[in-house]
């Protein structure tokens, strides 16, 4: 304001400003609550099909929130059976804790199936999100949930989804590892995260003496946590390639500026989102002429270009062995496996595979899952989301007008909320300094100021 139209101010003035206009814009945190009911009545009416569910204290006031549209829902259907979840912090007045669960659509983008809006992260409101998500999706086989350490999750996915495998995010355990373990730390990367992606037990047991030779205390500590929550190859179902919880992250990342938002605003920015990567995706699904997601076929050529210098050799009519230099797979068509374990854990034919499907002449999209097809992408975004428009317009019944939702009874936190989250030591990252003018930033061959004397 000094520089731009010369006008003078104090700091606080500025603030109490900048307040102003943001309420102007987003609206006011408290008022937000009561137009909470008829943004969600309005939500079902234009989405049919949507679930949502509020619940409040005795005396009226926020405590829980769950919404899934519908167009997450008939996706889901057509998605891998793995499911991502985690929770970020809010920063609007009241706080909170933003929930949310996704997975990937067939070229690994990802696919928003539910949020919740809760007080914190804690042992009832993951068990009653957990609740909720299990409501509206129910339980596929083979199905997988994967998250970080947090126990909470652990408690509440053992009571809600006994029947499924709760597998951990190997980047989170490693983060652990490097805080449990300080001794060659910076070393342990390279060799978990192979044995964690190792699909057979020889690799397993390769990369875990390597850990074993950094720090012989990494064993017990992984073997304590249970190989099959981070392991490929002891996982008790297929999580194919989803090792990490990242696509949760993303989807906290995109929506760091929602978090900011009173909580009518931040589900109808959530809703916007997904109604635009649906639009998104959709695009690109109708566009793609190959019979495979790019992603997927671009698999599957890595592959081939590997299977190349492959010799194949005939056990019978199905099973085949494939020999190269130093070992030999044995490939069961009929059954899609191989002795690599990638083939029954991608559900992509493997280099082996690929090696007899090629000599036997055979069409190789009868060997991939189906859920690597282009079609399954398109009818993945089947369903469409549509917008609330202005609360102005909308018509919601007397019923619904006369429910009172007030703030959560929370203090509200006083002086500026934190925006970015605190980094472990392992996170921080490191800006080079020139040895030559000791600033960060640059090195000495890039330099161009004065050499300190």
């Amino acid at each position: 304001m000094k520089h731009k139209y010369g006008v003078r101010m104090n700091y606080m003035k500025a603030w109490r400003s900048k307040e102003h206009a943001q309420e102007e814009l987003r609206g006011k945190a408290n008022e937000s609550y009561r137009l909470l009911p008829g943004f969600l009545h309005m939500l079902q009416k234009t989405n049919p099909g949507t679930i949502v569910h509020m619940e409040t204290e005795n005396d009226n006031s926020f405590k829980y929130l769950f919404v899934a549209l519908d167009a997450s829902i008939k996706g889901w259907k057509k998605c891998k059976p793995i499911i991502v979840v985690d929770g970020t912090f809010l920063k609007s007045t009241y706080g909170g804790t933003l929930l949310s669960a996704c997975t990937q659509d067939a070229n690994g983008h990802i696919f928003p199936l539910a949020f919740s809006v809760v007080d914190s992260e804690n042992n009832n409101s993951w068990q009653w999100f957990f609740t909720k998500v299990r409501e509206t999706y129910g339980i596929r086989e083979e199905q997988c949930l994967i998250s970080d350490r947090h126990e909470s999750i652990s408690k509440a996915a053992c009571q809600v989804f006994p029947e499924i495998t709760h597998c951990y995010c190997v980047y989170h355990l490693l983060s652990n590892l490097k805080a449990t373990f300080k001794k060659n730390a910076s070393k342990l990367d390279k060799p978990f995260f192979a044995a964690a992606r190792a699909y057979t037990e020889r690799k397993f047991e390769y990369h875990m003496s390597e850990l074993d030779s950094l720090d012989i205390r990494v064993r017990p500590y992984l073997q304590q946590v249970g190989y099959h929550k981070w392991s490929r190859y002891h996982c008790k179902n297929n999580r194919y390639s989803t090792m990490t919880s990242n696509i949760a992250e993303s989807l906290n990342a995109a929506n760091l500026a929602a978090r900011e938002l009173p909580i009518t605003t931040l589900m109808e920015s959530l809703r916007a989102l997904i109604q635009q990567w649906t639009y998104t995706n959709r695009k690109k699904a109708q566009k793609t002429t190959t019979f495979l997601t790019p992603t997927a076929e671009k698999k599957l050529v890595d592959n081939f270009v590997e299977s190349l210098t492959e010799n194949v050799k005939p056990i019978n009519e199905t099973m085949f062995e494939v020999i190269e230099l130093t070992r030999s797979w044995v490939i069961n068509l009929k059954e899609k496996t191989c002795s690599c374990n990638r083939f029954q854990l991608d559900e992509l034919p493997c280099a082996h595979a690929l090696a007899v499907i090629k000599e036997m002449n055979l069409n190789v999209y009868n060997y991939c899952s189906g859920y690597y097809t282009t079609r399954t992408w398109l009818e993945t975004y089947s369903g469409s989301t549509y917008p609330v428009h202005n609360h102005t317009t909308w018509d919601v019944p007397q019923n619904i007008k006369d429910i009172i939702v007030l703030p959560p009874n929370q203090k509200i936190r006083s002086g500026r909320p934190r925006k970015r989250r605190f980094l472990s030591e392992w996170d921080t990252k490191k800006h080079n300094r020139c040895g030559k003018c000791g600033q960060h930033g640059h090195n000495r061959k890039t330099c161009n100021n004065q050499a300190i004397k």
